[in-house]
């Protein structure tokens, strides 16, 4: 039968001599009355009972010699008498002795002690302890004994581990999340610096993962991510580490890596069993994925330039061709250095909406009279001046950016135009660019003519430009729709760079064109190289059979303007006639050309 915890004490206390001597931690004084001791002695009875912790009182060579009836219950121990005498950290597993022991050396050295550590309990319950080990001295200051207070912190360390695991494990795929896997690429770059080692990182990006929750529903793609992950966890050893860290992201670490042929083999297993098709509520999903990868030390000298590099070849892989691998390469850095440069001074133009239009002319061949206007995107940098588009090109493969700085312009063009409209300038139209990924939050179309309603503006005014390039990417169908519904509004549409495309004749079969402008790399060349010649003749025969205007750009030489005149090209756009020009010197530039004559009209060659 268990003693009482009163009971346990006051037999521990008769260890120490019989009678009326005090306790290990109540000194005797000199004078003091019996009573007065048993008093204190009682009071350190109740001390003892009442405390939560398991206290003990330790030799100088760590053995025990009490314990209070808390700590016998926390320890689930029935009989104390088989404690007494023995060493405290014989109790301990094998594991945590050497830090007991040391902790008993360093409080006999005359320190306070705070560790904590795993010991079950007597009757092999596992707990977790706080434990602070103090010495005891006597009244010549000589430490005679240790105090031994354990607390019980096994549901705080549970509860921080559950916290632990939720930060740091994703709850779709079981995987562990971003969180973790940074640590952990942090703590394999440091002991590959140690050992002299290497590792490998690959990233994965799921290539066309939104249209599979948008067309399929979010379901699907929850499906398609617990697929992917098992794949990915079937494809890999033991020596590799995964994890969810986005969306549609997983990572890798590949331990013991050190070439890039062991990674791209690697990156074309996983590549080769995603593939295989996924049935999700009576259909077929086909996953695929864009891998980047880099070694470390080889391509980074740390772990956050590690992951840069990783990402930095996996935005490549995906710009390549979706479904394949690209490890970092050098000179990936430098471009992508360039892009995030060009995003940033576009941001700055957005926010500072420094974004403004230049207007190049075009030219009617046969009159010679301006019949239209290119509006062409320039912006203000605060030190450099006005700079052209190619500063800021990546933003325009950027969805928001491209948006925006599209907003921006024709803000610009449409205030410009009222001005003309109001002051009888004629101007024929206005000619805007979009870029493919305008068309990309599918409200291109409606945003355009709301505009221009908004602004009292004719439709027929206004051309949308767009490049045969629009049609070849992701957003294609979303194209397709803006310029149907552009051109029942009567906007009229130009098929920019034409001939530069892999499909050129099939896009003017099917897409509502109404110009062709004949790329400047065919008009450069008309007098030198035959087959420019030939090309643009051809140009311009096909839409003349097809009713389409053609625009030559890029004419620069009278040679090159005779060219397009004798094979009846009906326009012509470039420095010959006019560079771009501020809005002030377009509207100078309009009046001056609306008092000249008309050319004689030039016969067309066969």
């Amino acid at each position: 039968m268990i003693e009482t915890e009163n009971a346990r004490s006051r037999r521990a206390s008769r260890q120490f001599g019989g009678g009326p001597v005090a306790h290990p931690m109540l000194p005797a004084k000199r004078g003091s009355g019996a009573e007065d001791l048993a008093g204190a002695g009682a009071l350190f009875d109740s001390i003892l009972a009442a405390s939560v912790d398991c206290i003990k009182i330790l030799s100088v060579d760590g053995r025990i010699e009490l314990m209070n009836g808390p700590g016998l219950c926390a320890m689930e121990i029935d009989d104390f008498d088989q404690l007494v005498g023995q060493e405290w950290a014989a109790l301990w597993p094998v594991a945590g002795r050497a830090l007991v022991r040391n902790a008993v050396a360093r409080a006999r050295a005359g320190a306070a002690v705070r560790f904590s550590a795993p010991c079950p309990t007597a009757k092999g319950s596992p707990r977790w302890w706080d434990v602070i080990v103090t010495p005891l001295r006597d009244g010549r200051g000589r430490i005679t004994r240790f105090l031994a207070m354990s607390r019980d912190i096994t549901a705080q360390r549970d509860t921080a581990e559950r916290l632990r695991r939720i930060g740091e494990q994703d709850p779709l795929t079981d995987l562990p999340n971003r969180r973790w896997f940074q640590m952990r690429v942090e703590a394999a770059a440091l002991r590959a610096m140690e050992s002299g080692s290497s590792f490998g990182l690959l990233l994965l990006d799921l290539d066309r993962f939104k249209q599979v929750n948008g067309t399929l529903g979010h379901g699907a793609g929850d499906q398609l991510l617990r697929t992917v992950a098992r794949r990915l966890r079937d494809a890999l050893k033991a020596d590799a580490w995964l994890a969810r860290v986005g969306g549609d992201e997983f990572a890798l670490i590949v331990h013991g890596a050190s070439t890039d042929s062991q990674l791209v083999r690697l990156g074309e297993t996983i590549v080769e069993r995603l593939q295989r098709p996924i049935p999700y509520d009576g259909q077929l999903m086909h996953p695929s994925a864009s891998i980047g990868g880099a070694l470390f030390p080889a391509d980074a000298a740390s772990a956050h330039e590690l992951l840069k590099n990783a990402e930095t070849a996996l935005d490549d892989s995906k710009a390549r061709a979706r479904g394949g691998i690209q490890m970092f390469q050098q000179h990936m850095r430098q471009q992508a250095q360039k892009e995030a440069s060009q995003l940033s001074l576009a941001r700055v133009a957005v926010f500072e909406k420094s974004v403004l239009p230049f207007y190049q002319p075009k030219t009617c061949l046969v009159s010679g009279r301006i019949s239209g206007l290119e509006a062409l995107l320039r912006w203000e940098h605060p030190r450099s001046g006005i700079q052209g588009p190619e500063t800021i090109s990546e933003a325009f493969k950027d969805y928001d950016l491209a948006s925006r700085l599209g907003d921006l312009i024709q803000e610009r063009v449409m205030k410009d135009i009222r001005c003309w409209l109001r002051e009888g300038v004629h101007f024929g139209h206005v000619s805007i660019n979009a870029a493919p990924a305008e068309f990309m939050h599918d409200d291109y179309a409606e945003r355009l003519v709301k505009r221009l309603s908004y602004a009292g503006i004719q439709p027929a005014l206004i051309q949308v430009e767009v490049t045969e390039h629009a049609f070849l990417a992701q957003g294609a169908k979303y194209v397709e729709r803006a310029l149907r519904l552009l051109s029942a509004t009567g906007i009229r549409i130009s098929l920019d760079d034409f001939g530069t495309g892999y499909s050129s004749l099939s896009h003017v079969k099917d897409f509502p064109l109404d110009i062709l402008k004949v790329d400047r790399s065919f008009v450069s060349t008309v007098e030198s190289v035959p087959e420019s010649a030939a090309i643009v003749r051809a140009v311009v025969d096909l839409a003349r059979h097809l009713s389409i205007e053609v625009v030559a750009e890029g004419v620069e030489t009278e040679a090159q303007l005779e060219f397009l005149r004798s094979i009846g090209c009906d326009f012509g756009q470039g420095f010959l006639f006019s560079k771009p020009l501020t809005m002030a010197q377009t509207t100078e530039l309009l009046r001056k050309k609306a008092t000249e004559p008309a050319l004689p009209r030039q016969p067309v060659r066969d």
